[in-house]
């Protein structure tokens, strides 16, 4: 089998199978496990997967840039963002993260609603200067200027010392067994931080993102309590969150 030949049905397994395993195309391709894995760093290269310990993932089809991420999936993050400010009680504590699909959610809450956001999302403040009843607290930081958002030391050490009622994420991609994950490594440990003592930890994912992964862990997924994401996702798709004890809130 040629070198372009295996890696396009590499492609294949991946698309009707979600996953590589490396061992198991190695036996079935009948090449070396070395072989099999320089073809999938060639393919991690070149964009078309994520890879993994010991085979490959999707790559979450998200954008990088905070500019470009607000001309995606705008449809479902409106429905997403609907559905995750109900989850909102007057009085809690919520820590918001930074992203196009949380901010989302400030766009439908009630504007008699009274609670405490915190947030490192230099957009999301703008918005919260508005609403009426809303306490906002901005968490300060090194400005990282793709996400519109405070990253860094200052920002980790001050979620720490949060105990929320409730974190709600954005997130690159969502995998049951690979977790929630992002691009940016300090972004990463902020989100962390985030969710590390909050009672109820929300993603907020479109379907596209399911199944996906990027290069930095977040949280397992077996830490989230509630999983928002659009009615484009089947029943297939979100059965394993299910199995995980994942609340799923399809928009």
């Amino acid at each position: 089998m040629l070198t372009a030949e295996r890696k396009q049905k590499l492609l294949e397994v991946l698309q009707t199978e979600g996953k590589i395993l490396a061992s198991e195309l190695s036996r079935r391709f009948g090449v070396s496990e070395d072989t099999v894995r320089r073809d999938l760093r060639e393919l991690d290269r070149a964009g078309f997967l994520q890879r993994v310990h010991g085979g490959a993932l999707p790559r979450t089809p998200t954008s990088v840039e905070h500019k470009a991420r607000q001309k995606e999936s705008t449809d479902a993050k409106r429905r997403i963002g609907a559905a995750a400010a109900r989850l909102l009680q007057p009085g809690q504590l919520v820590a918001l993260d930074a992203g196009t699909t949380p901010l989302a959610v400030l766009d439908r809450l009630d504007p008699d609603l009274s609670l405490t956001i915190v947030t490192h999302s230099l957009p999301a403040a703008t918005v919260l200067a508005e609403h009426p009843n809303i306490e906002g607290v901005i968490v300060g930081g090194r400005l990282f200027k793709s996400a519109r958002a405070a990253v860094g030391v200052a920002t980790v050490d001050a979620y720490r010392l949060l105990r929320p009622d409730l974190c709600i994420l954005g997130a690159a991609g969502v995998h049951p067994e690979a977790g929630v994950t992002t691009f940016d490594g300090e972004e990463a440990e902020v989100k962390r931080a985030m969710a590390a003592h909050a009672a109820r930890v929300v993603v907020l994912a479109a379907s596209e993102k399911l199944g996906t992964v990027a290069p930095h862990l977040v949280t397992p997924a077996g830490r989230l309590t509630h999983l928002v994401t659009d009615s484009d996702a089947s029943e297939e798709m979100i059965q394993p969150y299910r199995d995980l004890g994942v609340e799923v809130v399809s928009a």
